[in-house]
């Protein structure tokens, strides 16, 4: 299953794609999201979104974007390697510039891949219609990143790379993963419930769960239907021996707009500082560094969406007021 380690999009038409990073540092006070997406519909333009989110603790996340046409990547059909202008990711590095945002980032270290997707056929067929790994948990970051005049030292952030594609998006989901943990230790968890729309009509909830230190792999078909609770600022997990909840305060949410490959939109809230309580075979383990995310088919209230309704792309990059 690690022959998605490349760009899917480079050679499939009809599907979106997401390489991304995502990292908090050492102290828990900030983090970064750093986007990486394709949209390649079979008919219309294709382009890539870069988006870059900083978040910290007792400001509004700061949020920038930019589309950059087809014609104008660099993308290789056969390893990770993307390139948008100023832009580019390889497993070993990531660097950029859009807006106001800066980066050049080295990427070292992480524990195995993790497949939230149990059977190998359910990377090669039309179902499901998302496909999802963690390429690199526990990944290490070292660089700089800058917003502006002010730059943030990365020394020792832990976080991930993530990768996801298909011909849409779920219909709702929450995710979650953590990497940073109160006790210090090497540990990992990638996570997800998900309802998708069969014959017009949501299915009940998916999940599954996958994770290392110890090792959990609750992602089989018969995994399934594991009991899960799914709201915007809280999810909860029961599957065997694994007990999962995480919670966030919204004001920490940023909110993105998601498209699908047929022009449809999704609402996407993701906080890099919800509180997790992870319990396998009765070990308890907890964090204040959780990643959760919750798309919707409707936007949710209270939380701003970027990038706003008004945003042409062809006036150059977004970048939310401070």
């Amino acid at each position: 299953m690690n022959d998605w380690e490349r760009i899917v999009a480079a050679s499939q038409e009809g599907i979106y794609e997401s390489n991304y990073l995502k990292a908090n540092s050492p102290d828990g006070r900030r983090g970064l999201w750093i986007k990486h997406n394709l949209l390649r519909p079979r008919s219309g333009l294709a382009k890539a979104e870069i988006w870059a989110i900083a978040f910290e603790l007792g400001r509004l996340p700061r949020v920038v974007k930019r589309e950059v046409p087809w014609e104008a990547l660099a993308l290789d059909a056969h390893q990770i390697d993307f390139r948008a202008g100023s832009v580019s990711l390889t497993p070993n590095r990531a660097q950029g510039s859009v807006g106001e945002a800066r980066w050049d980032l080295a990427l070292t270290g992480g524990l195995p891949p993790l497949h939230h997707l149990g059977h190998p056929w359910m990377y090669t067929g039309r179902f499901p219609k998302k496909k999802l790994l963690t390429p690199a948990p526990n990944l290490r970051f070292q660089g700089e990143f800058h917003w502006g005049a002010e730059r943030w030292e990365v020394e020792r952030w832990i976080g991930l790379r993530g990768h996801n594609w298909g011909t849409e998006h779920a219909w709702t989901y929450a995710y979650g993963n953590c990497s940073a943990w109160d006790d210090g230790s090497a540990r990992t968890f990638d996570g997800f419930s998900a309802k998708i729309r069969l014959g017009g009509r949501p299915t009940p909830w998916l999940s599954g769960l996958v994770g290392w230190g110890p090792e959990v792999r609750r992602n089989r078909l018969r995994h399934a239907l594991a009991r899960c609770e799914v709201m915007l600022d809280r999810w909860s997990l029961r599957s065997g021996p694994v007990r999962l909840e995480m919670t966030a305060d919204p004001a920490t949410y940023v909110g993105l707009r998601y498209a699908h490959p047929d022009g449809r939109e999704s609402y996407c809230y993701n906080t890099k500082f919800a509180s997790v309580s992870y319990e396998v075979d009765g070990q308890r383990y907890t964090s204040r560094q959780g990643e959760l995310e919750v798309l919707l088919p409707e936007p949710a209230a209270g939380i701003p969406l970027h990038p706003t309704a008004d945003w042409d792309a062809g006036g150059g990059d977004y970048a939310s007021t401070p």
